[in-house]
């Protein structure tokens, strides 16, 4: 335990937190059943001040189960060494007093000396005490023991005897709770590693499954994780009588600036027009990059907002046409752009992916002006040009 940091150790307290609760009521518990069995003993093993021995274990089984209450608080466990070590000393207290008020003939002299040894024993295997708490209880158990056996004029050998038994009892008990406590501790750090070894994990497949579903260069879902997506998309626009809109883009001039510049600008140049659409695209929309320089998006759109296509599909073109300064250098490159859209041409992604690559195919080869014509199930086409640069 010397070898953990101070933070693993904070950790390792909120570990036995549960345990300390438990611990901690269950022996509250099962010490006033064994002091109200002592109190029935009492009766046939005192020949004396009975009344005043009932009176003191009274008293311990009110404290003990006033513990029994308090670990029921919020604050029990910042006060745990506090709370418990007082209730322990009130039964180790009320055992020696009982030695004290007994005669030397009685035999429950014997038995006190036992209740004490089952309160030193309990110490380090219930509780959770550090080692400077436990050493400062025991001592003064022990030396109350002495001083009352002193006053008893007990027998220096029989003394001795006795004190010897607790001091063994506290061998065994301090040996036990180092043993159960590196336990815990190896327990306790294993689970650590485990649950490291599962997040490392868990981030591990998380970064593998973003690798494999988005496109290494842009960021955008990659052709494979897009076709999910726009699956999604689609049922939700036939669930809620919607519309759903693709756009096909494909950049011009993008062939010159890698021919000119090198791929290295190239790259950056579909980054910046990457970030520039998903600026442009609203929440719930979807943007992939299919592969070179095309891009594909997903648009959900309210019925009769069919119209608004043109001017959203010059806007993304505008936004692309601008100037892009990469390292001193102005680039100039513009996009032509395919639309499909369900229900008007199809009801399946496949089928509308292909209809907007032919669109956009159109724009970029054949037509200078945009073209809308009227929606028809079979043969509608909306093409948007792009800019020549």
């Amino acid at each position: 335990m010397d070898k953990i940091t101070a933070s693993q150790k904070d950790a390792f307290q909120s570990y036995i937190l549960i345990d300390r609760l438990k611990n901690s009521r269950s022996m509250c518990m099962l010490g006033a059943v064994l002091f109200v069995l002592f109190s029935i003993i009492d009766v046939f093993s005192l020949s004396s001040s009975l009344s005043d021995v009932l009176a003191i274990r009274g008293i311990v089984i009110a404290g003990l189960m006033l513990g029994f209450v308090l670990t029921y608080q919020s604050y029990f466990d910042k006060y745990y060494d506090y709370i418990m070590s007082s209730i322990y000393l009130v039964a180790a207290v009320g055992v020696v007093v009982s030695i004290y008020l007994a005669l030397p003939t009685d035999y429950a002299s014997q038995i006190y000396l036992a209740t004490l040894l089952i309160i030193i024993m309990t110490i380090f295997a219930w509780s959770y005490f550090s080692i400077r708490t436990s050493a400062l209880l025991i001592a003064t158990i022990i030396s109350s023991y002495a001083f009352v056996a002193i006053q008893k004029d007990m027998p220096t050998a029989h003394m001795w005897i006795n004190i010897a038994f607790l001091i063994g009892a506290t061998s065994i008990g301090y040996f036990s709770q180092h043993i159960r406590n590196s336990y815990l501790m190896q327990n306790f750090l294993l689970q650590q590693s485990l649950e490291a070894s599962v997040e490392e994990k868990t981030i591990e497949a998380d970064q593998n499954a973003f690798i494999a579903n988005h496109d290494e260069l842009t960021g955008l879902p990659n052709r494979r994780y897009i076709t999910e997506l726009l699956e999604e998309m689609l049922e939700t626009a036939k669930e809620k009588n919607k519309v759903m809109a693709l756009m096909f883009l494909d950049l011009n001039g993008f062939k010159q600036v890698n021919d000119v510049y090198g791929h290295a600008t190239g790259d950056d140049v579909l980054k910046i027009v990457a970030q520039r659409l998903e600026l442009a695209t609203r929440k719930g929309d979807q943007i992939s990059r299919l592969g070179g320089d095309e891009f594909l998006m997903g648009l959900l759109m309210k019925e009769g907002t069919l119209t608004n296509l043109e001017a959203m599909a010059h806007k993304f073109i505008a936004l692309i046409s601008q100037d892009i300064n990469i390292n001193g250098v102005t680039i100039q490159i513009g996009a032509s752009i395919g639309v499909s859209a369900y229900p008007i041409h199809g009801n399946t992604i496949d089928g509308l992916i292909k209809i907007a690559d032919h669109q956009m195919y159109k724009a970029k080869h054949g037509r200078k002006e945009p073209v809308i014509r009227e929606y028809q199930p079979s043969n509608s086409v909306i093409i948007f040009p792009g800019v020549a640069r």
